[in-house]
């Protein structure tokens, strides 16, 4: 027979009873950001405040969470399993606060591209996000400067310039093609042989080592003085590219439907892999918003179907010219 609890026996007090919410939310952070330093800057407490929310916790679980070598500490398997399932209900916590409240509109997202990427891919898949997902807003913000862990407002970053850090989680999206391309006005104008010298080739400032890596990957010199109709940006080169100005080297991921269009043409067919892939990266003390979760699993299946769509026109493309992978050897050939 199950006991039953009666004034004379009291029920059996839980074990949350003996614990602190704050203990908790410290273990959670300190095992999924990897320090107590870093739990401290998240949490704006002292990095002993978080010592201590340990040291409470483990006296009232009765277990050790963290095995101690001098300065460095590593969480148990028991920790590491606690905090895995505090993560996924502070997430539900913070959703059905969200819900409760009536603020579940209100939800957002900050990330931070390059502009070029913003306007030739994510800015026309939008549409199909925001219908999926009406109630989270998008705010863009955009550079080319290298992501670092002082962007505490970003929810994630697409770069290529990103520096390794433990305060941030990297996902490969794609290593961009490099492709020469014209109008077919222009490329008409080339002739079969493909004099370049025949019209201007479109640089921008930001990728100044894209023609000469390409032309050393096609073969030819490097030591072409024809002046090059340079830009603040690629977004303006592949404007200027579109309007028959010239011959521009273009990541051929931005440049697909212009192709299938033929408002672009490939004069050339050599294509060279970039030497860096794009990569999507995301704060570790961020990884609990929902709206960023929402959006960043959205964002690298559109990049999964990017990926598809270039390997079928690379496996339809020509044979005669293979994607040659831009190397140290390719680019000091070309300097």
């Amino acid at each position: 027979m199950i006991p039953v609890a009666t004034k004379s026996m009291p029920a059996r007090a839980s074990i949350l009873s003996r614990l602190h919410l704050h203990g908790l939310r410290h273990l959670e952070a300190v095992v999924r950001l990897g320090t107590f330093e870093a739990a401290a800057r998240e949490l704006n407490v002292t990095s002993g405040a978080v010592s201590q929310q340990i040291r409470r916790l483990e006296e009232g679980l009765g277990v050790s969470l963290f095995q101690r070598f001098g300065n460095r500490s590593e969480p148990t398997d028991a920790a590491r399993q606690i905090a895995q399932t505090l993560s996924e209900a502070f997430c539900q916590i913070e959703q059905a606060l969200e819900i409760g409240t009536g603020k579940s509109g209100s939800a957002s997202v900050k990330i931070k591209l390059y502009q070029t990427w913003a306007n030739r891919w994510l800015i026309p898949r939008l549409e199909a996000f925001s219908h999926m997902y009406p109630d989270i807003s998008v705010e863009f913000e955009t550079g080319i400067e290298s992501v670092n862990a002082g962007w505490a407002d970003l929810d994630m970053a697409l770069s290529m310039r990103a520096e390794d850090s433990p305060d941030y989680t990297r996902v490969p999206l794609f290593t961009p093609h490099l492709v020469v391309v014209s109008t077919p006005a222009v490329a008409e104008r080339l002739g079969p042989e493909v004099n370049l010298s025949r019209t201007a080739r479109i640089a921008s400032r930001n990728r100044m080592e894209d023609w000469p890596n390409w032309m050393a990957a096609a073969g030819l010199s490097a030591d072409d003085k024809k002046p090059l109709m340079v830009f603040s940006n690629s977004t303006l080169l592949y404007e200027a590219a579109l309007a028959g100005n010239g011959v521009a080297i273009a990541q051929l991921e931005l440049v697909l439907q212009d192709l299938a269009d033929g408002r672009l043409v490939r004069p050339a067919p050599t294509i060279i892999e970039a030497a860096s892939p794009i990569v999507l990266l995301r704060p570790v003390s961020r990884v609990r918003r929902t709206a960023a979760s929402v959006f960043h699993d959205w964002l690298v299946a559109e990049a999964a179907v990017l990926r598809a769509r270039t390997q079928a026109y690379l496996a339809a493309s020509s044979q005669d010219e293979p994607v040659t992978r831009l190397t140290k050897a390719v680019i000091s050939s070309a300097t």
